[in-house]
This record gives structure tokens, sequence and C-alpha cells, in this order.
């Protein structure tokens, strides 16, 4: 990828210019190789190489967010600026949203459909992993698939060998952390924040195969608004590192920051009209230690199973999905003479609805995240897999703790739902902007509804998607 700075970026009109340089950017960007465009990505945060972040342990400055935070619980938003975004410090966790998650209105009566079918989805989701060279188990999918994971999932660990054979909703963890490819093979040393040997997907480590002659990056710049001239996007304007103010011509812009700094971008812009960032949300997280008869870990892989069980069914009308994750390392010990290892650690993690009160506005001209807290629908979906964790649990096993809610899942989602009726929605079925065919938005701000899944597979596929339609 070209660098260039602010003169020559001003100097000429983009074909494309995108905001941001993580998933949503540069999957999109991958979908238009080789048409001889030219393609400007504007990054607001510097360019840091891996050995730098090594150095310097970079994982541990994540961008401040201004929030007024009502709930009276802490909350945290993980956010990135810098080249790569949140791939630099993402875990690889790749499972697939589930069909009903797309449907969460027709099947159990809550939230809203997505405009889109998971069949229509699928075949991005596979291209998406086949770029990110997902390794994952393809004999019993629990998510529908068309074709076997890119690389065999990683070695489960013992507990979850033991969980997996007794069909209780139990698999291997999809991975971006290697197990086969062009990557080292993940070290299970549970440093995934910072990979010490690059085993996981990074935008870093794809840009060879993102790249194009035609793509260009402009770092320490922050896309401020979108300029508009007869009902169509005409440009942004942007703010260099010096603070000074410019205009980039273009004849088609796509926002791919992360959905705090999308809707402020439209907000400034007085464009996609008035739910332009209502909704915000994100998973709601949980961990439980359970001691067990049996030593665990010796799996292959940071994380190594992944738990169906209260994942999907009529339940979700009144209490929401729950993801399991098993945890292989680091390791959770016990504290016991020869019972160090005969411990499983469990993260529960909750799908969360969008609700109006949670928002991004605008004050002093830059976003704050209003925040009154999780719905009483996402508790009692954690509530109800706690309780009921013997039901999927096949071997002897005393809770440990249950520990206090997470504050953050580092999955933002929200601000600009995709949809057809522009009266509940920002974007249509294709990511553009109602009203603005030329103005696109990327990235999980657009997803209707949040899912107890990890949304970054289904974000890249998203983009991947928008991209072919143009």
């Amino acid at each position: 990828m070209n660098r260039t700075d602010i003169t020559t970026a001003t100097a000429r009109r983009w074909d494309v210019v995108i905001a941001g340089s993580s998933f949503a950017a540069l999957f999109f960007a991958y979908a238009l190789r080789g048409r001889g465009l030219q393609v400007l990505f504007v990054e607001r945060g510097p360019f840091i190489d891996r050995q730098t972040q090594l150095d310097q342990r970079f994982h541990a400055k994540p961008a401040p967010v201004r929030q007024d935070n009502r709930s009276g619980t802490r909350k945290d938003w993980t956010i990135r600026h810098q080249v790569g975004g949140g791939s630099n410090c993402w875990w690889g966790n790749a499972p697939r949203l589930h069909p009903s998650d797309l449907e969460l209105k027709t099947r159990y009566g809550i939230a809203e459909d997505w405009p889109i079918s998971y069949d229509i989805l699928e075949p991005y989701l596979q291209r998406a992993e086949e770029i990110m060279e997902i390794a994952g188990d393809s004999e019993a999918p629990v998510v529908p698939r068309s074709a076997p994971y890119p690389y065999p999932a990683p070695l489960l660990s013992r507990a979850d060998r033991q969980l997996g054979e007794a069909d209780l909703g139990w698999q291997a963890m999809p991975s971006a952390r290697s197990n086969g490819g062009r990557r080292p093979t993940c070290c299970a040393s549970g440093a995934c924040t910072l990979c010490p040997i690059d085993a996981k997907f990074t935008i870093l480590n794809a840009l060879d195969v993102m790249d194009d002659e035609g793509f260009h990056l402009l770092t320490d710049t922050e896309i401020r608004t979108v300029e508009t001239a007869a009902g169509q996007a005409s440009g942004v304007t942007v703010r260099a590192e010096d603070g000074t103010e410019h205009s980039i011509a273009a004849d088609l812009v796509a926002l791919a920051a992360n959905p705090i700094g999308t809707s402020a971008i439209l907000l400034r812009s007085k464009l996609g009209g008035d739910r332009v960032g209502f909704g915000l949300h994100e998973q709601v997280g949980q961990f439980a230690w359970l001691d067990i008869p049996f030593d665990n870990y010796y799996g292959g892989s940071s994380f190594t199973g992944l738990g169906y069980g209260f994942y999907d069914g009529p339940f979700r009308s009144e209490a929401a999905s729950v993801l399991i994750e098993s945890w292989n390392a680091p390791p959770s010990l016990r504290l016991e003479p020869g019972k160090w290892l005969q411990r499983l650690k469990l993260k529960f993690v909750a799908e969360d609805l969008p609700q109006d009160r949670n928002r991004v506005l605008l004050q002093e001209d830059e976003p704050t995240v209003v925040w009154h807290g999780h719905t009483d629908y996402a508790i009692a979906g954690l509530t109800r897999a706690v309780e009921n964790l013997s039901d999927i649990i096949p071997f002897p096993y005393e809770v440990s703790r249950i520990g206090d809610l997470e504050p953050t899942e580092a999955h933002v989602i929200g601000g600009t739902p995709m949809g057809q009726d522009p009266a509940t929605s920002v974007v249509d079925p294709s990511g553009r902007v109602h009203g603005v065919p030329n103005l696109i938005c990327l990235g999980a701000s657009t997803f209707p509804t949040g899912a107890a899944a990890n949304p970054t597979l289904t974000l890249s596929a998203l983009s991947l998607r928008t991209g072919d339609l143009l």
C-alpha cells in the first residue's frame, strides 16, 4: 500500500475515500482490487509496525471515549486509532452468527430482523474465512456452512474433548490464530492481545494480500465530515495532525471507522436521518471457574472450545442467547497441591438488544456515548446459563467462583443500522446511506442487532458483499 501525505491527498480527486483501516475498511477494499480504482484510506491514528508494538507494548493504550455513564456500573469501550485498528489487539475468535440471529423478530417476536438472510451472507462468510485462514472443526458444525474451514481446528483441551463427546452443543472455537497456512502456528501462550509470534490474522500481516497499486494510505488524519453536492457525497473534510482542516474530493465515500466514530461523522455532516447514533450496544460477559476431577488444559490454542447449549431456542423471546467460551491459556490454576490443573475456566457471553437510550451524540462537536446499561433481557440470559450449567457439563464439578459482569466485550455495535425503511434505519441492505447513494457505512455499526457470537467475521463478510455490489 502506498503511503501519502495531506498535500498529495488533497491535490486530486479519488475514486473512493475510506475512513479507517481495520477489518471493515480492508475487506471492503479487498473486493475492489483489480478494478483500476484510486482508493485513499484515511486513518486518524499512526502506522505502528509490529516490532514497535512489541517493544512498546502498544496494546495497553486504547483510545479514550467520552462517556455519560448513567448505569451505575463501570462501562468501557475498546477502540483503537492506528492502522489495522482492532485487528492489532483482537484475540482471533471468529465464529459465525447463527441464522436465528438475523431473524429475531420473525422467530421470537423481539427486536428487528436483518434485511438480508443468512443464505445471502454465507458465501461471503466463507470468503472471509479463507482470507483470514480460519481454523475450525468442519465435521459437525452448529452453524450451517457450504464448505469446510480452510484449516483444521487446533487440539482441544482435555475438558473440551469430554464436552464435545457428550454431544451437548460443544465444538472447537473457529480461530484466526493459525493452525496452518502462511502464519506461524499458535503458541497457545494466551498472549493474544499482542501475539508474540504473529500467529493471528491482523491487517498488518495481511497488507500484501489486500494490496492493489491504486491503494494509498494517509495516516494521522481524521475525517470530520462528509461533503455533499446535489444529493451526492463529493468528498470529505479532514483534520490533519497539526490541527488544520482540508477537503479531499471523492466519487464515493465509505465510513469504516468504529461505530462511535462513524456515527459522529454522520452527525456532524447532518446525514443519515434521525436514527444516527441510536442503539449503540455490545455483548455482556461473565466468567465462571469450575473445579473438576481431572487435569485440564493442554490444548493447541488460547481458546479451544465453544458451547452452544444456551444459544438458540424459544427461550429467546424472554432471555438472551449465550455463547460459552472455554479458556485454555493462560491457565487458571487451583491452589491445592496435586490439583493445580483441575480447573475449567468458562466465559458466558450474552447478546444484548439495541436501546434508544444508549446512543452517540455530539457535545462540543465530539462524540459522547450516553450509556444507561444493558437490558434485563441480556442479564436474564446470563442468569439462565449460570443456573442451568449442569445441563451441558457431563462430568462432576464444583463452582469455585462466578465473576462480576465484565465492563466490556470490546465489540461495539450499532449506531447506523441497516434496513429498508429510512424511518427506522440509516443504511439500506447494501450499506448505502439512505438518500445519499454514494455514501456507504461499513462495519458493526450497520448491524440491526448484535449477537452472542463475535461480530468480526460477519462485519468482514458484509464489507466483501458491499464491495461486490458496487
